[in-house]
């Protein structure tokens, strides 16, 4: 079912087989602005035609349809990464709704919105605020790319002393587009971002991790030459609970290492990766030497959750030769956080942002001129290995 549309907005396909939640996705775009529904279908098979038709923009998926379901269409039209159409997946808020959820991440959806069907038309608003969210996600992936982020370049001189921080340069989120349809104009490129040098000594006690929007698909990039490594690994991945402990179950499956949701007050472990539950911040804790342990913290005014910079200052405060690692995502989090890092004389690797679903959290810690290496999760992952003493 074709839609009259904006021409100047982003254009948005909606396939779901619930009438009640097509007219409620409907209402909610409709009212987003930059972005109009060009399109309906209740079915995947439909599903799939439309997309071929109408050539949306973006993309809302349920998972659970007759026919062909939400992961069938993702493999069916294989979303170019970085490229539209933009997939976002409404998937059912339960445990297996996650798995599936998480799956349908893998298959080429960037993000998802999860639905509780018996309170979706009273959390109706919570749900809107939430779509919005990611649909700004979406525009900031199909109207940033031709903002070529600058190319960082190797320091000449050694990171200072522990206790003298690099020159201060704000952590601020790297300005996502504002959706509007077509492409951003470009602007000036700035002055490549110097990288500092840090002569690490022994191996890492400590791994903490950042990640966002696109971190589902990449942890597994990252994590596959490094593990298992010879110190406990911490992830923040910005996550909703429910979804945290099916994402570390599909890590130990897909990597075949121990990967474990995080417990409050569990002594960390080498040759294990921790990912704190989703919804919920965390900070590491020296318990005994050589010894952490998680301590899980709830409330709190950090936007997002598991928070990085939290985590990150943490290990700046606990572990003896702790590394950083920023992956993808929108926004900021993780920059102060690495910046503590910075101040111990400590590495923080950061994701290549041209090999990222999204490039907010690596750019800005670049810019910040916090960034020891950039390079692609892969790499990050062997050069991580080396540190310890092995090849990846």
């Amino acid at each position: 079912m074709a839609i009259p549309s904006n021409p100047k907005a982003l254009r948005v396909l909606i396939i779901d087989d619930s009438a009640f939640m097509r007219a409620s996705l409907r209402h909610i775009i409709g009212h987003t602005p930059g972005f109009t529904v060009v399109g309906e279908a209740n079915d995947g098979l439909a599903g799939v035609e439309a997309i071929r038709n109408l050539r949306p923009d973006v993309v809302t998926l349920d998972l659970d349809m007759p026919g062909l379901d939400g992961i069938g269409v993702l493999k069916r039209v294989r979303p170019p990464p970085g490229g539209a159409p933009v997939v976002i997946m409404v998937s059912a808020f339960t445990t297996q709704g996650a798995a599936l959820t998480l799956s349908a991440l893998s298959a080429g959806a960037i993000d998802f919105v999860p639905k509780a069907s018996e309170h979706f038309k009273t959390d109706l608003a919570q749900v809107g605020e939430l779509l919005r969210s990611k649909l700004a996600v979406a525009a900031a992936i199909l109207t940033g790319r031709d903002r070529s982020p600058p190319k960082p370049r190797p320091a000449e001189q050694s990171v200072p002393p522990a206790g003298d921080p690099p020159a201060a340069r704000p952590c601020a989120p790297a300005s996502a587009p504002v959706s509007g349809g077509g492409s951003a104009p470009p602007s000036p490129s700035p002055p490549a971002p110097t990288l500092r040098h840090v002569a690490m000594v022994g191996a890492p006690d400590l791994v903490v991790v950042a990640a966002s929007t696109g971190g589902p698909q990449t942890l597994p990039d990252f994590l596959r030459p490094l593990c298992p490594f010879s110190a406990p690994i911490v992830i923040a991945q910005h996550i909703p609970a429910v979804f945290s402990r099916s994402l570390a179950d599909s890590l130990a499956s897909t990597l075949g290492v121990a990967v474990v949701e995080a417990e409050d007050g569990r002594e960390l472990t080498a040759n294990t990766v921790y990912l704190l539950p989703g919804g919920r911040n965390g900070e590491v804790a020296r318990v005994r030497p050589n010894v952490f342990a998680l301590r899980l913290l709830d409330g709190g005014s950090a936007v997002y959750r598991p928070n990085a910079d939290i985590l990150f200052r943490s290990a700046a405060l606990t572990a003896r030769r702790p590394v950083g690692v920023i992956l993808t995502g929108m926004g900021s989090d993780g920059c102060d956080g690495a910046r503590a890092l910075a101040q111990r004389g400590a590495p923080v690797l950061v994701q290549d942002p041209a090999t990222a679903v999204i490039w907010g959290m690596p750019r800005s810690a670049i810019e910040a001129g916090l960034a020891s290496e950039v390079a692609d999760p892969a790499a990050l992952g062997r050069r991580l290995a080396a540190m310890a003493g092995r090849e990846g």
